[in-house]
């Protein structure tokens, strides 16, 4: 699925995630769907961009018309990456190339959030949290360290069995 086109598929993604929760778990809470959507669309952008800028000397461009993602096709989660060729760029300092990584990754992840057309409201905490969430999980992750407290909620707790998940914003 190209990243480009993330916003007009979006609403049939988030019906279809809705379904495919009920048929599993039996509910979809109201906003759960389009949270994993959107959770979805951000994280493996944040990942890449997060995992060039620490280990190699390069800032990829997050331009959505560069960026595609696979995903299973039976749970509709992200599986694959790929990132075609574009003006990505050499930065030498670590700190500024993290920096500059960042504020590319959080332009389109902003953006993407602020637009995802939802069927349940979605607050802007929950949109915008996301964005630096994803952010702050992947550094976490390629520095091996437990996931951080999170500003957005997946809802993943309203399924029947299920907790919130580490670093949720609902655990005490």
């Amino acid at each position: 699925m190209p990243l480009a086109q993330a916003l007009q598929i979006a609403p049939g993604w988030i019906e279809t995630y809705r379904e495919l929760t009920i048929a599993q778990s039996g509910t979809a809470p109201p906003g759960m769907p389009s949270a994993f959507v959107l959770q979805y669309l951000i994280d493996p952008l944040a990942t890449v961009v997060s995992a060039a800028a620490r280990l190699t000397p390069f800032v990829l461009s997050t331009d959505p018309g560069l960026w595609s993602i696979g995903l299973d096709p039976t749970y509709l989660y992200p599986v694959a990456v790929q990132v075609r060729p574009g003006d990505h760029r050499r930065v030498e300092d670590d700190v500024e190339r993290l920096d500059v990584a960042y504020e590319a990754y959080a332009a389109t992840a902003r953006a993407i959030a602020t637009d995802l057309p939802s069927p349940t409201k979605m607050s802007s905490l929950q949109r915008l949290g996301m964005v630096e969430d994803m952010w702050e999980i992947s550094l976490a992750r390629l520095a091996g360290a437990p996931p951080p407290e999170r500003q957005s909620c997946c809802l993943l707790y309203a399924l029947p069995g299920c907790q919130p998940c580490a670093g949720c914003p609902r655990r005490d």
